[in-house]
């Protein structure tokens, strides 16, 4: 009986090791704070550079380039250098029929530009400062890159081919005249991906995966944002968490 019982502890203790040890894989938001590892331990500034090492690079460079040249414009190109060189390097869906190769270089590039000070804070507080660099800690700085760089390389070249050939069958379409006449930046789209990427380590994913839809209905009937915003948002997230799942990464 009393064997019994002590093998009954140790794998009761086993199983719930998680609650004394700070694992955060089972919670149902598995965020972690920014100065502690994926166990919930403090970090020397050292190993908080090196765990967190895309997370930091990314926000010197997007905070950098707000210092320098100032905000985007989604439409004004013309007004001064900074806003006509901040286009250049923004991502336009007609430019993959006019200018391929711009097309191309500029989804490496978008990522790093905003359009206002709403829109740079929303991608640093809640998408790096919550959502990326939780999952750099739990898995890693190169996985993160990966991550991120698929939601620009491959979600929105799906929409851009989408709406180019969609726009020669329905060219008087209200909706396709917007999204092909303005230009798309910032981080948001990597972010949300990198976000549904985690809810894969979720107790709950279900959970997790319905946290930005409701976002998202917000948005769309409070804030009233344009409609291709959300989709671009709810489209990363589902394919961060089916290619998290896919890859099956530890």
């Amino acid at each position: 009986m009393i064997l019994f019982r002590t093998s009954y502890i140790a794998e009761t203790a086993r199983k719930y090791s998680w609650m004394m040890n700070g694992t955060t894989r089972k919670r149902i938001f598995p965020f972690i704070w920014p100065w502690q590892n994926a166990s919930g331990a403090s970090l020397t500034p050292g190993k908080l550079v090196a765990t967190r090492c895309f997370t930091i690079i990314y926000l010197v460079i997007i905070w950098s380039i707000i210092g320098l040249l100032g905000f985007a414009s989604t439409w004004d190109c013309k007004s001064t250098w900074q806003l006509a060189l901040q286009c250049e390097f923004a991502f336009w869906i007609r430019n993959l029929s006019t200018e391929p190769i711009l097309f191309l270089r500029n989804l490496f590039t978008t990522p790093f530009i905003h359009n206002g000070l709403d829109h740079i804070l929303f991608v640093t507080v809640l998408g790096l400062l919550l959502m990326v660099q939780s999952y750099e800690a739990h898995f890693g700085t190169r996985k993160t890159i990966i991550m991120f760089l698929l939601a620009y390389l491959v979600v929105a070249p799906f929409f851009a081919v989408l709406y180019t050939v969609l726009i020669h069958y329905y060219p008087g379409s209200e909706f396709l005249n917007y999204v092909m006449s303005r230009n798309w930046v910032g981080g948001s789209i990597g972010m949300f991906q990198v976000y549904g990427a985690l809810a894969v380590i979720s107790r709950r994913p279900l959970i997790m995966l319905a946290a930005p839809v409701l976002f998202e209905a917000f948005n769309l009937m409070v804030i009233e944002i344009h409609p291709q915003i959300s989709i671009m948002h709810l489209t990363c997230t589902f394919v961060g968490y089916g290619l998290q799942s896919t890859l099956n990464w530890k």
